[in-house]
């Protein structure tokens, strides 16, 4: 029978949030712009694909802005539609 760690809950990886200091109330603008190319390139993959939300650790509205973010910057020729 395989050991199992009963420490760790069994939801774990959604418990923090990937912007925190973007979710006060005081923030202005939205959690991702389509300007900070270096925060977007670390949410994609080697083969320029966005990673899930499991892996990147974001929530529902995070990944959407983060797509959103993303689909704008390669429109406007900041990042590539494929990868080298």
């Amino acid at each position: 029978m395989a050991m199992m760690n009963r420490n760790k809950p069994s939801n774990s990886y959604h418990t923090s949030r990937r912007f925190p200091e973007r979710r006060r109330k005081d923030w202005v603008g939205p959690i991702v712009d389509y300007k900070e190319v270096d925060l977007l390139r670390k949410f994609l993959t080697s083969s320029s694909k966005l990673m899930s939300r499991k892996r990147a650790g974001t929530t529902t509205q995070e990944q959407k802005a983060l797509k959103m973010a993303l689909k704008r910057a390669r429109f406007m020729a900041l990042l590539p539609y494929q990868g080298a």
